[in-house]
């Protein structure tokens, strides 16, 4: 009688293990996403980008954010024909950080430097919840490949929205935070290979974690 109820015993003891492995597998996955720094991002598009090369373009830039472990939700694009239609203090709390992705008209309207493709509206003091991109200069050839455009659009964006997270005047010589393009290198951009500093994603979790 007592070899008979070993194996029971024995698969009731395996069945329990792996019910215990399981729930602190689970609880480590829960714990892992709940530590994670994460942005909220809504897009107002006023230069009516296509919309699969806006969602590859938005996905180019979660996955660079991932890389420095902070997690990025993109709110429901608002696709806009005049400036007036929105305003952008009427929903402060329901988006962490807005991009405005502006047509050439608008563009022109704003007057931003003539070598500026994009711009963060942010002070030394204030690191701002708006970026642009100036979407009508990111269209330096007209043979550009749409590979091409989303790589350009998520850089500007990564880049800008880098600017409202970091401190101020935060460039660096390389990566996404580098400061100075030439449309040559421009046209070459391959976003994937571009990265924050490790710095940078330390000062970007930390603003997320205790600032926000």
């Amino acid at each position: 009688m007592g070899s008979s109820t070993m194996p029971n015993c024995s698969r009731s003891f395996t069945i329990a293990c792996a019910l215990v492995v399981t729930f602190l597998s689970a609880t480590s996955v829960v714990a892992e996403s709940v530590d994670r720094p994460s942005v909220k991002v809504r897009v107002d598009d006023y230069a009516l980008v296509a919309v699969d090369l806006l969602a590859r373009a938005q996905d180019e830039v979660k996955q660079l954010y991932a890389a420095i472990g902070v997690d990025t939700t993109w709110l429901e694009t608002r696709r806009l024909s005049n400036p007036d239609d929105v305003s952008h203090t009427e929903d402060a709390h329901a988006a962490e950080v807005t991009v405005i992705v502006l047509g050439s008209s608008m563009t022109t309207r704003m007057a931003p430097p003539e070598d500026a493709v994009g711009m963060a509206a942010r002070t030394p003091t204030d690191n701002g919840r708006i970026a642009y991109v100036f979407y009508d200069r990111l269209q330096i050839d007209p043979l550009q490949s749409d590979a091409s455009s989303v790589a350009a659009l998520a850089f500007v964006m990564a880049h800008e929205i880098g600017h409202l997270l970091l401190p101020y005047g935060s460039h660096s010589d390389t990566g996404i935070m580098r400061g100075r393009w030439n449309r040559t290198t421009f046209r070459r951009l391959e976003v994937q290979r571009l990265r924050f500093t490790p710095l940078q994603g330390r000062q970007i979790r930390h603003l997320l974690d205790f600032a926000w």
